[in-house]
């Protein structure tokens, strides 16, 4: 949401920024967007080619795969608006309803997005762990329901914002969208802690797991997942800090001795490092999962493998 009101007031920094550090920021967008686009792209691609990974605990992790991808458009976005602002090219017009609703929707749809599937990995992971043969029971509709959970809570957050965005005309409303916003991205924040904080006692007080094929599985799971999601939330948290600051420097003078142009390029940085969790999914299971990184592997060498040059017989000639 910050970076919304921010957007709007690029035109005015443009002295601030030479046209070689435009050109580093967008080539820094740029090379972003396409990592995300293609590991993620990658990731949906074996998930769909190996059968051993489309079990149902994978449902969400699938899904996320796919947010993250969609991550790339908030990086276009991103990168149209600062060429923008440095007269690379002609901005977009600023009255025009439906460029802002798809402008301003992108924006806040995907994060949260992203964040709600974040946590409700960490509730299925928490139910996995803790009601282990009760999750086994789960069916597949189940899974699907919840994926679609994931998206219509999100849309119509988003709905919300975009309507307050643009026809909310006083910057009181606006301010209270964004402190809504952040108690949202608390709030599921609240839910992963809680889940895989109840994961470790279960884990550390529970009686010892079986020697199950499945329970093991699970568990080794749920620990990936872990680390995936703390550091996405690591990398999520100074463009969190810096929307709160956004807030307290339009409230009081206590950061105001901060340049524009500082705060700018900090805001830059932390959004580059923000877009970057969604970078994380696809290497920490290259890492972590056996059956992941085989079938990457396997398909990364059939696509890139040169083919044989086909011979035929004379007497088929």
């Amino acid at each position: 949401m910050a970076n919304h009101s921010q957007q709007q007031n690029t035109t005015s920094f443009f002295p601030l920024f030479s046209a070689s550090e435009c050109t580093a920021w967008l080539t820094v967008f740029g090379m972003e967007a396409v990592a995300l686009v293609t590991l993620n792209a990658l990731a949906i691609i074996v998930y769909r080619k190996e059968r051993s990974l489309r079990r149902r605990s994978m449902y969400l992790v699938i899904n996320q795969a796919v947010a993250d991808m969609l991550v790339a458009g908030c990086v276009i976005i991103e990168s149209f608006g600062l060429g923008s602002s440095c007269k690379f090219w002609t901005p977009f017009n600023s009255s025009n309803v439906l460029s802002g609703i798809v402008t301003y929707g992108w924006l806040l749809f995907i994060p949260v997005a992203s964040v709600t599937n974040l946590a409700a990995i960490s509730l299925e992971r928490m139910h996995a762990t803790i009601r282990p043969f009760k999750h086994r029971l789960i069916k597949k509709n189940k899974f699907a329901a919840a994926v679609a959970a994931v998206w219509i809570i999100t849309g119509f957050c988003s709905a919300i914002a975009v309507l307050v965005v643009l026809y909310g005309l006083t910057i009181k409303l606006r301010r209270g969208l964004l402190t809504l916003y952040l108690m949202y991205f608390s709030f599921c924040f609240l839910i992963i802690i809680v889940s895989y904080s109840s994961i470790a006692i279960k884990i550390m007080h529970g009686n010892p797991p079986h020697h199950h094929g499945a329970t093991r599985r699970e568990r080794k799971l749920t620990k990936t997942l872990f680390i995936v999601t703390v550091v996405s939330l690591l990398l999520t948290q100074p463009c969190i800090i810096s929307w709160i600051l956004d807030l307290l420097i339009e409230s009081s003078h206590t950061f105001a001795a901060i340049s524009l142009g500082t705060r700018i390029r900090l805001s830059y940085s932390f959004r580059v490092l923000f877009w970057a969790n969604s970078l994380v999914n696809p290497v920490c299971y290259a890492f972590k999962i056996p059956e992941f990184r085989r079938a990457l592997f396997f398909f990364l060498s059939c696509t890139f493998q040169p083919q044989p040059a086909r011979v035929f017989p004379l007497n088929e000639m």
